[in-house]
């Protein structure tokens, strides 16, 4: 009895995904230009933006893959697969454990292909199966021994856990990579391999992923990706090895803009060093960064781009929501890197004599005015039911002066304890 279900790309099965989630429900903007694809709304919340698809496809375009077709043995909605078909030009393979989400995924292989060039959709199948069961998958679509150009999997795991295990992924990645090593074309920098992680994933658990890769292909390199939207966090974490990986290169950082478009850098990795010495002044200035950025360990390279070479700077905050860089320069914002993490940035005005509550309104109120502020946003630690009754008393106070700029509150450790500076926006 066969344990895997083949799935080919049609226009037939348009139909059977218009059934499971009709695209009169699809909320893509119908004059994009990125393909509408099928999607439940769990996978809308789990997906890959199509414009990262696009750039990781054609940052696996410039490895030198052996010949051979893309795998993904746990392929949700195809967005990544069929990304990578289509700028290369190959045929994919997708294992799908999920019936419904098979469907979808072939029916999402049918519309890109129909977006694209090549000839790679006539030979691309999606299987419904388990996605470990390599010798039997392959036997389905009459492939067999070393026939996988590169593999890419993004395995599910708990949505509601702050920290993951790698024994949470399914399928396990230690299951897959025993299963499909044998079928992995071997070049000179080992296999292609691809892996999302969880952005959660401590530095430990990132060790163990490297020990588990290398000790099936102890001598390919590896790059890391980190992959940020701008809401202050992580968004995607990926391992690139092997001949997916680029040489001298660990580290590399996409942050995707509101536009859709695609900044990013690479480079080696340095830790970030926090100068509890430094003490903020009038005139210097404050920038709340994108805490990817130092996640990355790549700030060294941002820094360069970002500020004069004679500026002096220091970190004066790493950890959490906020990292926070004081400079004696204004950050280059006309640099589309450089803005793309930074989440706020502004000249020191004053520094606050007492601490913000709705009881020293009076005072923080003389301050905004003084800085010629028209509004004054908190970004500050702060009781949470403290904090937006500040926020709305501010917002009432200083509505009066509307040809004001803007300005934001922050906090900064010294070692004096906890001052707090106003800062107003360029």
């Amino acid at each position: 009895m066969s344990s895997h279900t083949v799935l080919p790309l049609s226009s037939d099965i348009l139909d059977f995904a218009e059934v499971i989630a009709p695209r009169g429900e699809i909320d893509n903007n119908a004059d994009s230009e990125e393909p509408q694809l099928y999607q439940t709304e769990r996978m809308k919340r789990l997906s890959t933006p199509w414009s990262i698809c696009v750039t990781r496809a054609e940052q696996l375009a410039d490895c030198r893959l052996e010949k051979g077709a893309i795998l993904d043995p746990a392929c949700g909605s195809g967005s990544q697969l069929f990304a990578y078909c289509a700028e290369l030009d190959r045929a994919g393979i997708g294992i799908e454990l999920d019936a419904d989400s098979a469907v979808l995924s072939a029916a999402n292989g049918q519309l890109v292909s129909q977006l694209s060039e090549g000839n790679w959709a006539s030979e691309t199948f999606v299987l419904v199966g388990d996605g470990t069961s390599a010798t039997s998958a392959l036997a389905e679509i009459d492939l067999e021994g070393r026939s996988v150009a590169a593999l890419h999997v993004d395995p599910a795991r708990p949505q509601d856990a702050q920290n993951h295990s790698l024994d949470e992924m399914q399928p396990p990645i230690s299951i897959l990579l025993n299963q499909w090593a044998e079928h992995l074309i071997i070049g000179s920098k080992g296999p292609a391999i691809i892996i999302d992680l969880s952005p959660r994933l401590l530095p430990v658990q990132q060790e163990e992923i490297e020990q588990l890769l290398h000790s099936h292909w102890p001598d390919s390199p590896i790059t890391w990706e980190w992959v940020s939207t701008g809401r202050g966090r992580i968004d995607r974490l990926t391992i690139w090895f092997g001949a997916a990986a680029v040489v001298a290169t660990p580290a590399r950082m996409l942050r995707l803009l509101s536009d859709g478009s695609v900044v990013s850098f690479a480079g080696p990795r340095t830790k970030v060093k926090k100068n509890p010495n430094v003490i903020p002044a009038t005139g210097e200035w404050l920038t709340i960064i994108d805490t990817a950025l130092l996640s990355s360990g790549l700030q060294s390279q941002w820094l360069r781009e970002a500020l004069p070479s004679d500026a002096i700077r220091n970190w004066v905050r790493i950890d959490g929501r906020r990292p926070m860089l004081l400079s004696n320069q204004p950050i280059q914002l006309e640099k589309s890197l450089v803005k793309a993490f930074v989440s706020q940035t502004g000249q020191i005005k004053s520094r606050l004599k007492v601490e913000p509550s709705p009881n020293t309104i009076s005072p923080l109120l003389v301050s905004a005015n003084s800085a010629y502020l028209s509004k004054l946003t908190l970004r500050c630690k702060m009781d949470p039911v403290k904090q937006p009754k500040l926020q709305a008393l501010l917002d009432k106070g200083l509505k009066g002066h509307p040809r004001g700029k803007a300005g934001f509150l922050v906090d900064v450790d010294t070692l004096n304890g906890s001052a707090w500076y106003i800062c107003r926006e360029s």
